[in-house]
């Protein structure tokens, strides 16, 4: 007797419980078999509906029961065409691709004619019934009656929404899970810029899909997608490309803690995932000095030029105002500990703060003495 492969289908939960379908299906192959001398090796079953595409993800058994059949070289036998699905498409590329199966209610020499013509009628008749139930769903609704979810409380409908929330996280989880040596590796890629720098996330799904490794949803690596399942795995990577707010931020901290800071200073010990480079450096320091030496009077008065010693002159001025006969040793103990506090640079930084209040007081008291003489001489001339 030849070997064959049985497969048995029912749509829904009740069926199956039941086993009326599956027994009633077991029975028509058996039969068959005894008739025309096959004799069936394996069962399989599923208990999910026959419409769609991808019948194969949707049902483990017909899977099962199909790569078994191709290594055993024998057919795959059911007892009606619509048991093994009610869609054209899926039953054409099964045909296309040489796979042997046989329907026990059409005989084991049926051709491929009558099979697309049952394919076609079993398609249009879960299109049919597909209506018909919608329809009297309807007529129910409209009628008050409740379905589903619909006749469970309120609280009820949360718990089972949090466990289908809790149960997608968790294949998720393991989905990203088989991916983690993986992603791993990719982050230890060298970057455009060498080591210098880590692998942006775009070369790294780069780098991912070039290696044919699917994605957590089966397709291609972006660069958002393997942040995401990162940060979902718990792996810190640092990204590309620091952003300038986020550059400009740090240097403003820095230079609030430490206003004498050099731009080479600055760019070793930043503190950041990538290197501040000599620009901006230079350039987010020259905006902060130059904003406190906006708000100085008398650097402005001055024109002292901008640089890492800005600060310190505007804090000699403001001292100097508030104490103005200290001395110099008197105002490096004053500014604190600091590298640059030579007595000599700042006796003469005190020196130009003096010089200009002089000029700026002279001026005051000779404007004051012309308006003084002025007023005398139109009095004069009035008499």
């Amino acid at each position: 007797m030849k070997e064959a492969i049985g497969y048995l289908r029912v749509s829904t939960r009740e069926q199956g419980r039941s086993g009326l379908g599956l027994a009633a299906q077991r029975c028509d192959i058996e039969a068959f078999g005894a008739r025309e001398g096959f004799r069936v090796k394996s069962w399989y079953q599923d208990v999910q509906t026959g419409a769609g595409k991808d019948a194969l993800l949707l049902r483990p058994g017909l899977a099962a029961a199909l790569k078994e059949a191709r290594g055993a070289r024998c057919p795959l036998m059911v007892s009606r065409l619509d048991r093994l699905s009610r869609n054209v498409h899926f039953i054409t590329g099964l045909m296309e691709h040489k796979v042997h199966f046989v329907v026990a209610a059409l005989g084991k020499d049926c051709d491929d004619f009558t099979l697309h013509i049952y394919a076609s009628l079993a398609e249009q008749e879960r299109k049919m019934m597909s209506e018909r139930i919608k329809a009297a769903l309807a007529i129910a609704r409209a009628k008050g009656r409740k379905f589903g979810l619909e006749t469970y409380s309120k609280a009820e409908r949360r718990r089972i929404n949090a466990l289908g929330h809790a149960a997608m996280q968790k294949a998720t989880m393991e989905r990203a899970e088989a991916r983690r040596l993986h992603i791993e590796w990719a982050f230890r890629q060298p970057s455009v810029h060498g080591g210098a720098r880590p692998i942006s996330y775009n070369a790294a799904a780069e780098k991912l899909n070039n290696r044919n490794v699917a994605s957590v949803l089966g397709g291609r690596w972006s660069g958002s997608s393997l942040n995401r399942t990162a940060r979902r795995l718990g792996i810190y990577h640092p990204p590309g490309i620091v952003p300038q707010a986020v550059v400009q931020a740090r240097v403003r901290n820095i230079w609030k803690e430490n206003p004498e800071i050099t731009a080479k200073q600055l760019r070793e010990n930043a503190g950041l995932d990538h290197p501040v480079g000599f620009d901006n450096s230079y350039k987010f320091l020259k905006e902060c000095r130059l904003a406190a030496a906006q708000r100085s009077s008398v650097h402005r008065q001055r024109n002292w030029k901008i640089d890492y010693l800005t600060h310190t002159r505007i804090r000699i001025s403001v001292i100097l105002t508030r104490h103005p006969k200290i001395t110099a040793q008197q105002m490096i103990e004053k500014l604190g500990p600091a590298r640059f506090k030579w007595p000599k640079w700042v006796q003469r930084v005190m020196n130009e703060c003096r010089s200009g209040s002089v000029k700026r007081k002279n001026k005051q008291t000779n404007r004051r003495r012309y308006l003084a003489r002025d007023a005398v001489c139109r009095k004069l001339k009035k008499g």
